[in-house]
């Protein structure tokens, strides 16, 4: 379980949550008060990422556990935003995780007209994302580094919710 504070930075306008490793600026949660201590399950059984996480035990090393790790978590904190700003969102598909030689960790989500996916390197400059779509959607093609990580999943969790 992860203990997010939740500060008030009343001259940006916005909130930020903190556990004890990360910062993750949420300009969308205006619930609560200042110090307010908000749990979110990582590991809830409802969630789209519990099957990715059973890869975790098999990485080895360190720097790509993390990165999986911060990865799956920031997914299930933009769906629980998301969830409670659409109650009737439905079911979202879980990711799919696989592991391979040298411990490079391929995560994928897959719907019936598009793909998501996130390669997660042992060196984090050389992790990435992508997204392939069919003709339904203009067979979008697009792919990039991991390296702002959050406004990535939330721009591609912006794509996912609104063709789904």
């Amino acid at each position: 379980m992860i203990h997010l504070v939740k500060h008030d930075n009343n001259d940006k306008g916005q909130n930020s949550y903190s556990d004890q490793s990360k910062n993750i600026e949420l300009d969308s949660v205006t619930t609560g008060t200042s110090g307010e201590v908000r749990v979110f399950s990582f590991w809830d059984e409802s969630n789209p990422v519990r099957e990715a996480k059973m890869v975790i035990p098999q990485i080895t090393n360190r720097t790509v556990a993390d990165q999986v790790k911060r990865l799956l978590f920031t997914i299930h904190l933009m769906i629980e935003i998301a969830k409670s700003k659409r109650p009737n969102l439905g079911n979202i598909p879980p990711l799919i995780a696989h592991t391979s030689e040298g411990d490079a960790v391929l995560i994928e989500w897959i719907f019936p007209d598009f793909r998501v996916g996130f390669n997660i390197e042992l060196n984090p400059n050389e992790s990435g994302w992508h997204l392939v779509s069919n003709k339904k959607l203009d067979e979008v093609t697009a792919s990039g580094q991991l390296g702002d990580m959050d406004t990535i999943i939330h721009t591609l969790l912006g794509f996912i919710l609104s063709n789904i």
